[in-house]
């Protein structure tokens, strides 16, 4: 009787660190926000201005963090409204990302996610993206962007795992 008392209690105590260890299901829009972010990263590689514009929200921030070798307490901002522009030229760059996380809430979503930056098939850089999200009339877009520039974090941010990568392909 001692033990199924102690084995009780063992598994009274531990069911909740159990319940929490296990990850939260995605939410039901995830794919959905995803998606998006992968028709921009597409668009980035193909320098394709109307599909950066079909994803965009036209007004929206662009912020970019790069490091400040004067100071490093200091980062460079650039910051810049989104204004749609018209043709693209073509390029060689490649970007990618992986381990997304998503938050949701209502018509908003952020997404927060590790990415590198091809140029010419080379490493240019890697860093951060950082995506706030609305949905209008039932569509994900991407109201403001913004991303640090990090060349030294690749080792660091890289997924061990390839597959992780998107947009697939």
């Amino acid at each position: 009787m001692t033990r199924i008392l102690l084995l009780a209690a063992v598994l009274h105590v531990s069911t909740p660190a159990i319940a929490l260890a296990q990850p939260a299901a995605p939410h039901p829009e995830e794919a959905a926000i995803l998606a998006v972010v992968d028709r921009f990263m597409t668009a980035i590689s193909i320098n394709d201005a109307a599909a950066l514009a079909e994803v965009r929200i036209e007004g929206g921030s662009t912020i970019v963090s790069r490091n400040n070798a004067a100071d490093p307490a200091s980062p460079l901002v650039t910051r810049r409204v989104f204004t749609p522009s018209t043709g693209s030229k073509p390029t060689n760059n490649r970007e990618r990302y992986w381990d997304p996380v998503v938050h949701v809430r209502g018509g908003i979503a952020v997404v927060w996610t590790p990415y590198e930056f091809w140029v010419d098939g080379k490493t240019s850089h890697c860093g951060i993206d950082v995506f706030d999200m609305m949905k209008e009339k039932g569509v994900w877009r991407i109201a403001n962007a913004m991303w640090t520039v990090e060349p030294e974090a690749c080792p660091a941010l890289r997924p061990a795992d390839s597959s992780k990568l998107r947009p697939r392909g």
